[in-house]
């Protein structure tokens, strides 16, 4: 789609998108900055790397965070103060060398437009409203004021801060979108938002993805970041008590050595379990296709979980697998609506291994038929107008 106002005159119209976080994995920023690039805006992303092999548009790499002691100093000694002082946020959030680098690169390349991807890109998006006058659009991936509020550390020294930097900004936005309707609903309330953030749903861009009956063995995939907090560490306590057929396939990105933690308690496990490195961007669907079922396992304990409608959903869909998920308010709704798998009446190794056993290959089909029928409505190409439009918009308003 070649929107008129992606040019004034001979002057193409630029956008950044920044993203203060690794790209490689980031499918959302990826897919975005694809789709203005196609509508002929002239698009760079500012992001950390590692990079995909073939990013969408030019990309000006930021310093990554380092290492995990470099993370935590930076939380206890840049974010923690705001606990006392939540003036001091302000500050201290240009304590950050990656920061600073990321504003002045951001400033270098004058942008018209600036989507900030999450609340750590919203102090550099305004400078170049400063700067330039750039327009904003907010992104918000999660809902920061409770991303780790089941951390007691990070509630600690971190959320002050990372409130303190969202409120400040967000109600000066142009425009803000987010990833599900309870993040929005949460958004308006907590700040007093004029208007309800746009819901712009995390999914793939739809892909042609032929059924596949289920065999022998029954594949059950968790693809994402093999990260704490992800339920990871019981569902591999669950895998003795499946059913003998069943194995589980681990994909994705590691931080740190929790990878090497889960090896430890899989040992015993044999070839009924298998970890693999994460695949770009553009091939998890394809690659997903190859399982039967796709596993998503949040407590339901925090504020911030029970808005989780996140990217791996929409991709078990479009791979053509059944859900099996945690019982999460937005989820449930896609999966009462399509009928494209179960909830689990508890995050817990007896609980997931009752509902895998009570699955046949007759019900498991007709919940991948279920989803890849759901895909078919549900996808980037039908969320990607809301964007689309936004853009349009307020450039329409600079022009």
């Amino acid at each position: 789609m070649q929107l008129r106002t992606a040019h004034i005159g001979a002057y193409m119209i630029r956008v950044a998108l920044v993203c203060i976080s690794p790209l490689r994995h980031d499918s959302r920023v990826l897919r975005h900055a694809a789709l203005l690039a196609g509508a002929g805006y002239d698009v760079r992303i500012f992001a950390q790397a590692p990079l995909p092999d073939s990013p969408p548009t030019p990309v000006t790499v930021l310093r990554g965070p380092g290492s995990d002691w470099r993370v935590r100093f930076g939380m206890v000694f840049r974010q923690a103060p705001a606990t006392l002082l939540p003036a001091s946020a302000d500050s201290l959030y240009w304590a950050s060398s990656i920061k600073l680098a990321a504003r002045r690169d951001l400033l270098k390349y004058r942008p018209d437009l600036v989507i900030a991807n999450d609340w750590r890109s919203l102090p550099v998006a305004f400078a170049a409203r400063r700067a330039s006058g750039a327009r904003i659009i907010y992104d918000s991936h999660e809902f920061a004021p409770e991303e780790f509020s089941d951390s007691w550390r990070w509630r600690a020294l971190a959320r002050r801060h990372v409130m303190r930097v969202e409120d400040r900004y967000i109600r000066k936005a142009d425009a803000i979108v987010t990833v599900s309707p309870g993040i929005a609903e949460a958004l308006a309330e907590r700040y007093g938002l004029s208007e309800r953030p746009v819901v712009i749903s995390n999914t793939p861009s739809w892909q042609a993805t032929a059924f596949r009956p289920t065999g022998s063995p029954v594949t059950v995939l968790y693809h994402g970041a093999v990260v704490p907090r992800r339920g990871l560490e019981t569902l591999i306590a669950s895998l003795p008590l499946w059913p003998a057929d069943y194995r589980l396939i681990i994909r994705g990105p590691t931080q740190g050595q929790f990878d090497q933690h889960l090896r430890g308690l899989a040992g015993h496990l044999g070839d009924r379990i298998a970890f693999e490195p994460a695949v770009a961007p553009h091939q998890v669907v394809a690659t997903a296709a190859q399982a039967d079922i796709g596993i998503f396992l949040l407590s339901n304990s925090t504020t911030h979980a029970r808005f989780a409608l996140p990217n791996k959903v929409f991709e078990y869909m479009q791979a053509g697998l059944m859900l099996v998920s945690s019982d999460l308010p937005e989820i449930r709704k896609h999966v009462e609506s399509t009928g494209c798998g179960l909830l689990l009446p508890q995050d817990a190794p007896k609980a997931i291994a009752a509902c895998l056993a009570g699955l046949d290959r007759d019900r498991i089909d007709a919940c991948k038929r279920a989803s890849l029928e759901a895909a078919r409505r549900v996808n980037f190409e039908a969320e990607s107008t809301k964007l689309l439009t936004i853009v349009e918009h307020l450039c329409q308003s600079t022009a």
